[in-house]
């Protein structure tokens, strides 16, 4: 009895002890890899509505400085926004992609490695700053919030889905929208809804299909937040699911060159896609009273090679060569030829930031880290382009409300 007691110990023993090896491997091995248990590695978080949403708890070394870049409320801003706006404040959303929201390049890709951009370093930022600026000097007595709600990934199908469900408790004012790569170059008849390839559109598919290494991810991603064993099976299979099962579906451009139907094509495509979903916006703009405008976001294949320093022209080249081709950039030139006259068929204020780089600069900064994301430099131009029309908003509709609150008899009060 006494022996076989002691087998029985040492074969707990050997499996405490295999368990703790186990742990402190997988413990030192996803610290050098910059993850940690739970959720705090992880940049977005799985959203029934829009597919994903910014995770309020994001923050890793190498990408943020171990600095917590998310809001409470989920968007690219340090201090919370409260949802009922402050008296006396111009409050503006800005909605976008991963060029709005500030992404770095991560390991692995064919571009050198960059952080995410700091709070500060983002287009919001500089904008917010120059607009608070400009209403001083024209004596506008308002505090202007300009807020990033910029998500990776995100489509213009998403714009609707996320102010309904979200953005417009928040009372804007007005709304920008700085888009493009994600889904304006294509010419496609897909619903652009269903097509999507990313995030909870591809979690649901998989589990109503009962395919097997999404119930292994639920399983480890469990267990993932109380053991570094289980956060790294979590990793592993996660990596499986997205590679196999989850692998998203990128938007391609057209492999042929524009003929004599290109200009009909392209516009039935954008009337299914991103030209609906800024009418939707539009109704929304009528509906809660608020301005909008839209920006086409810059492109490194759109800029002039002699503008650049050495490293954009690199970064230039290997988009080129990696990812557009010369179809490629013929279809992407002639599509950006036809926005203003389709932004103006349908009513909505429209400018082109397609490029951010200027001529007779000397040695200029670098403005792009890949094909469309920014440096803190090149966030700096677009808010300078983007800063006439946000304050032609501003002054016009704090005009309306000295003029609205004259006509009622009542002394000029500050927009609500």
């Amino acid at each position: 009895m006494k022996g076989r007691l002691r087998r029985i110990g040492a074969w707990l023993l050997y499996f405490v002890c295999l368990a703790v090896i186990f742990e402190a491997g997988s413990y030192y091995l996803l610290n050098s890899l910059d993850n940690r248990l739970g959720d705090i590695s992880e940049r977005h978080l799985y959203n029934s509505i829009r597919g994903h949403e910014l995770n309020p708890d994001y923050r890793r070394k190498f990408d943020t400085d171990d600095r917590k870049i998310h809001s409470d409320q989920g968007f690219r801003r340090d201090g919370p926004v409260e949802m009922r706006k402050p008296d006396g404040t111009f409050r503006i959303f800005v909605m976008g992609g991963s060029a709005l929201y500030g992404i770095g390049v991560q390991a692995g890709s064919v571009y050198p490695k960059y952080r995410t951009l700091f709070n500060d370093e983002t287009i919001t930022h500089f904008l917010e700053k120059k607009l608070n600026d400009a209403a001083k000097v024209a004596e506008i007595p308002l505090d202007i919030e300009v807020i990033n709600a910029g998500v990776v990934a995100y489509q213009t199908f998403q714009h609707p889905l996320y102010f309904f469900e979200t953005i417009y408790q928040y009372e804007p004012d007005a709304i920008l929208f700085l888009d493009g790569h994600n889904d304006f170059y294509r010419i496609t008849d897909d619903n652009q809804i269903k097509s999507y390839g990313y995030s909870s559109s591809n979690l649901i598919k998989n589990f109503n299909d009962r395919m097997p290494l999404i119930t292994i991810y639920s399983v480890t991603r469990y267990f993932g937040q109380y053991s570094y064993f289980f956060k790294l099976l979590e990793k592993i299979s996660r990596q499986l699911y997205a590679n196999y099962e989850g692998r998203p579906r990128n938007i391609r451009l057209p492999s042929e060159a524009p003929d004599s139907t290109f200009a009909k094509r392209l516009e039935a495509s954008a009337r299914n896609g991103f030209l609906r979903n800024y009418r939707l916006m539009q109704a929304f703009a009528d509906y809660y009273d608020f301005s909008y405008h839209v920006f086409l976001q810059p492109e490194v294949v759109f800029e002039d090679p002699n503008n650049l320093n050495d490293v954009d022209r690199t970064i230039r080249q290997t988009t080129f060569d990696r990812q557009v081709g010369d179809v490629g950039l013929l279809n992407m030139n002639r599509m950006r030829e036809e926005f203003p006259r389709l932004f103006a068929d349908f009513g909505i204020p429209y400018t082109d930031i397609g490029t951010i780089a200027e001529p007779g600069k000397g040695q200029p900064p670098q403005l792009y880290i890949d094909y469309c994301h920014l440096t803190p430099a090149g966030s700096a131009i677009v808010a300078q382009r983007m800063f006439p029309a946000a304050f032609e908003i501003l002054q016009r509709d704090w005009h309306a409300g000295k003029e609205t609150a004259s006509v009622s008899g009542a002394a000029p009060v500050e927009l609500p």
